[in-house]
C-alpha cells in the first residue's frame, strides 16, 4: 500500500512539474526561431548530470558544460540545427540553419536560465550577456558568477559545433581574448 501512495505521489509531483520550454533561435542575430520543449526523459537525462554528492565549484561548471552540450544537441535534433558548425563560417558549404555568437550566447543564456530554474546550479547564478568589442569585431557569450566570489565566466558554445562541450573562462580573460584555459575545459 505504501508502494502505490508513493508511486502516486512521485506521478502527481511529476506532472505538476512544469519544464521549462525555450525559443531557439538561429540564422545569424536569431532572424528565425523555434519553439522548442523537451521531452521527461530529456529532461532527466539533464537533471541527471547535476546528481552528485561531491559537487563543488569546479564539478558544477563541467556540469554546466555537459548539460549545455546535451541541451544544444536536443534543440539541434528538434530544430535543424544540429549541423551548426562552429564560428560564423563555413568555407565551401552552404549549410543552413546556421548560428552566429548572438544565436548561441542567446539559447545559451536559455539554457542556463533553465537549469537556475531547476534549481541544478548550487555553487552558480546566471548572469547578464556580455559582449567584447576587439578592434571591429563584437563577441557574444552567456555568463555565469560564482556565489562565493562573484567572479564572472564566460559559457562560450559559439567556437565549436552544436552540441560539443562550451569553453568557460574567467570573463576578464574572455574580454581579452586569451585562450581558454585547461583547468576550466579539459577535454
Amino acid at each position: 500500500m505504501k508502494l502505490i501512495l508513493l508511486v502516486t505521489a512521485c506521478f502527481i509531483a511529476r506532472s505538476a512539474f512544469a519544464e521549462p520550454y525555450f525559443v531557439h533561435c538561429f540564422d545569424f542575430r536569431c532572424k528565425s526561431s523555434q519553439e522548442v520543449r523537451y521531452s521527461p526523459q530529456q529532461w532527466d537525462s539533464i537533471i541527471e548530470i547535476f546528481d552528485s554528492q561531491g559537487m563543488d565549484q569546479d564539478r558544477e561548471k563541467q556540469a554546466i558544460r555537459k548539460a549545455i552540450a546535451l541541451m544544444e544537441n536536443y534543440s539541434g535534433q528538434i530544430t535543424g540545427t544540429s549541423r551548426d558548425e562552429g564560428g560564423n563560417y563555413s568555407p565551401g558549404s552552404d549549410l543552413i540553419k546556421q548560428m552566429d555568437c548572438i544565436d548561441e550566447s542567446t539559447n545559451t543564456f536559455q539554457y542556463l536560465v533553465a537549469l537556475e530554474e531547476l534549481d541544478l546550479l548550487q555553487w552558480h547564478k546566471v548572469d547578464l550577456k556580455k559582449r567584447r568589442i576587439v578592434w571591429f569585431a563584437t563577441h557574444w557569450t552567456a555568463v555565469i558568477s560564482e556565489n562565493t566570489t562573484n567572479e564572472l565566466f564566460a559559457v562560450d558554445s559559439w567556437y565549436l559545433d552544436n552540441g560539443e562541450l562550451p569553453y568557460i573562462q574567467p570573463i576578464k580573460d574572455w574580454q581579452k581574448k586569451k585562450s581558454f584555459p585547461q583547468r576550466y575545459n579539459p577535454d
